[in-house]
């Protein structure tokens, strides 16, 4: 049997805005008894990644851990991988950020750690075929990804061994092919399988080098892994069967692998990510056919032969699918801008340009296994980020005089000019094109966005809630991996799915059935009647202009109200008004009817909002004539002409109040989302319906004030 060389890399990482208590437990559960482990056998060889936002822990936590681990590098057991600091999709940001972030990792490590990194782990295993040339400043020489993205360029996964070449505009870069073969045997399966799998590469002929790389979360973090990994000693006999077969069996690092050999072959391939990923990157009808044609594949009997020629999307999907997402990445390179003008490179990192970085975490922007974009805490880590780096641009550029400034841009990049309002306490973000809401609104003193609700959509996993159950039970030995697992942490769960068909923003005004029960609230898309809640709005009149420190945007739109198979022609019009002084909001509306005769409708304007936490006793509805509600309930108020949410954790409340009484719904918007630990329900925010039954007389009009204020406490 001929030699065999294992490259072995493990990518540690904890998401920016994540709980202090999952820092804790994961370094309890997996990074701590890991390196435990690898100081007891100097024999295991391999490279290690660890991302910014762990590094930042360790250093305030368990700085111990840090100088072990440095001692395993000094004598050469340990080779470490550099990369974006915190973790970004290096691909979808701008190149002096992925330049930077990646400079200010390599920094850290030779700092702290004492050697600089040679290469560098790609977020998710994101690549674009411009990488090498957009990295080429960082002077890194390799990476590693997926023997998929060798497959989908046309090579023969089973033979693929070594690193390859590729490059943009001259600018190189080795790639290492990531065996999925590894990720599924490792650490799924007894380490005599690993063993045997590598021996049957020895005797295929001479010059075999695999590489392994994968989160080391598996490693005790993922369901059942602990018990498995450690308890049971799974990781110790890994180490161990390593070690004994040392004679034919050699342990690299990346970096040693590359100095003694020359590439395996040149390549170029496709923007692609891990297999599992691309899938979850389509759209959710078109993931529901590739997942089934798979399957009818595999029962045929074809589907090794048809695999190279079956993929997904791939990352940027998510900003399609996913709108919210897109928005947040737009804004966050409106914000990168705004900060780059204003702070030009100097000898450090400003904290605006640090507080981008922050923002750049790629984890709430998508979601596949893990909670990711439905974590509301994660969004809302990433616009606090944002919003405090936009207050070190406006703080340097007013000093600390009241303002208000709008600026009309296509900040979303959908075709469609938004109008960005901007004073000391908020930011809002309107969208004419997309029924004249309100797609952003920041309380800026508590880097709070308060318009950050998810919709409600369908995921291609939901079909199988059904028929999940509700305790999956490990039955022992070595756990599956968690690709092939279906939890629920409910029972009955498929039966809480609901989908939105517009996003959930706020000011969306609806018209519906005069005596629509509030019981038909959570499905008002169904109910409604009018064509202006996604209609285009137009400015009505001259651009607004900014004057003695208030500014009125009026906007107007001219629909239909479709009732009883008659549609009677109305016009909207909606004015926002704000000023520098005070953290509020005024939309006065006037309806106008141009039918020729009266007709009667509930007009309504829907606000969806968060505080995060449904279930909070510091956060929680203030209810006329009830009390303190948690924000979980559903309920409603007859002839109200106000409506609070109070924030305590965060000392600010939110008042909604109305120049004339009427009706104000409030209901939970409730996602269903799979994580590690199985499907779950996730508050994402508050529907607020304040509504109004009127009938509207030919060429009269109906007007009404909504005030949104926002108060300290």
């Amino acid at each position: 049997m001929h030699p065999v060389t294992l490259l072995l890399g493990i990518h540690n990482h904890q998401p920016v805005g994540n709980f202090g208590h999952v820092f804790r437990m994961a370094f309890d559960r997996c990074y701590r008894p890991f390196l435990d482990l690898l100081e007891q056998h100097p024999r295991i060889r391999l490279t290690l990644h660890y991302t910014g936002p762990l590094l930042e822990w360790f250093d305030k936590e368990e700085p111990g851990f840090l100088d072990r681990l440095a001692k395993l590098v000094v004598s050469n057991q340990v080779e470490l991988l550099g990369g974006g600091f915190y973790e970004p999709i290096l691909s979808v940001i701008p190149d002096r950020d992925a330049v930077g972030q990646v400079a200010l990792l390599s920094q850290r490590l030779h700092d702290r750690l004492g050697a600089a990194p040679r290469g560098l782990w790609l977020a998710e295993r994101a690549w674009d075929g411009g990488l090498p040339r957009k990295l080429a400043p960082t002077g890194l020489r390799y990476t590693i990804l997926d023997d998929s993205h060798f497959m989908h360029a046309g090579l023969d996964a089973d033979a693929l061994t070594g690193y390859y070449l590729t490059e943009k505009e001259g600018h190189p870069l080795a790639i290492f092919p990531i065996s999925k073969d590894l990720r599924y045997l490792i650490p799924f399966r007894v380490p005599e399988e690993l063993i045997a799998f590598l021996a049957r590469l020895g005797e295929r002929g001479p010059g075999a080098a695999v590489t392994y790389a994968d989160d080391g979360e598996k490693f005790g973090l993922w369901p059942d892994t602990y018990k498995w990994v450690f308890e049971e000693r799974y990781l110790d006999r890994l180490f161990g069967l390593l070690e004994q077969n040392a004679e034919w069996l050699r342990l690299r690092t990346f970096g040693e692998y590359l100095d003694a050999h020359p590439p395996t072959g040149r390549v170029y391939l496709p923007s692609a990510s891990y297999d599992e990923l691309m899938e979850w990157a389509l759209p959710t009808a078109a993931a529901k056919a590739l997942e089934d044609r798979r399957a009818e594949l595999d029962r045929a009997g074809r589907l090794t032969a048809f695999k190279p020629f079956l993929r997904g999307g791939f990352w940027d999907g998510f900003l399609m699918k996913y709108p919210e997402s897109n928005h947040m990445h737009k804004r966050m390179l409106d914000v990168s801008e705004r900060v780059a003008r204003a702070f030009p490179p100097g000898a450090g990192v400003h904290d605006a340009t640090r507080l981008v970085w922050r923002a750049q975490g790629n984890d709430a922007y998508w979601h596949g296994l893990f909670g990711g974009l439905y974590l509301n805490y994660l969004r809302h880590e990433t616009y606090r980020n944002l919003i405090e780096a936009e207050n070190h641009v406006d703080a340097a550029a007013h000093k600390g005089r009241e303002w208000i400034e709008l600026r009309a841009a296509d900040v979303d990049k959908d075709g469609h000019e938004e109008l960005i309002v901007s004073t000391r306490t908020l930011g809002l973000c309107l969208a004419p094109a997309c029924g004249g809401s309100l797609l952003e609104l920041d309380y800026r003193p508590r880097g709070f966005n308060l318009s950050d609700v998810l919709a409600r959509r369908e995921e291609a996993y939901h079909r199988k809630l059904a028929d999940a159950s509700l305790h999956q039970e490990s039955a022992g030995g070595a756990p599956a991996s968690i690709h092939d697992q279906m939890k629920v942490k409910e029972q009955d769960l498929h039966q809480a799915l609901s989908y939105d068909r517009h996003r959930r923003l706020s000011f969306m005004d609806r018209f519906l059935p005069e005596g629509l029960p509030f019981e038909a609230f959570g499905r008002i898309d169904d109910e409604e009647r009018g064509d202006c809640v996604q209609g285009a709005y137009r400015i009505d009149g001259a651009t607004p202009q900014a004057s003695d420190g208030a500014l009125a945007v009026p906007l107007v739109c001219r629909g239909l109200v479709s009732l009883a198979n008659q549609a009677y022609p109305i016009t909207v019009r909606k004015t926002y008004r704000i000023t520098d002084r005070q953290a509020s909001v005024v939309v006065a509306y006037a309806l106008e009817s141009h039918a020729r005769e009266p007709f009667s409708v509930r007009f309504g304007v829907e606000l969806n909002l968060t505080l995060l936490a449904g279930d909070d006793p510091q956060r929680y509805y203030e209810v006329p004539e009830t009390g303190r509600v948690r924000l979980r309930e559903r309920g409603c108020c007859a002839g109200a002409d106000r409506f609070t949410l109070v924030d305590e954790w965060n000392r600010f409340r939110v008042t909604l109040r109305l120049d004339r009484p009427g009706d104000i719904w409030y209901m939970p918007i409730e996602t269903v989302s799979q994580s590690e630990e199985g499907a779950e329900r996730t508050y994402q925010g508050s529907a607020l319906l304040a509504s109004w039954p009127l009938t509207l007389q030919p060429g009269a009009a109906e007007r009404m004030e909504v005030r949104l204020e926002i108060t300290e406490l």
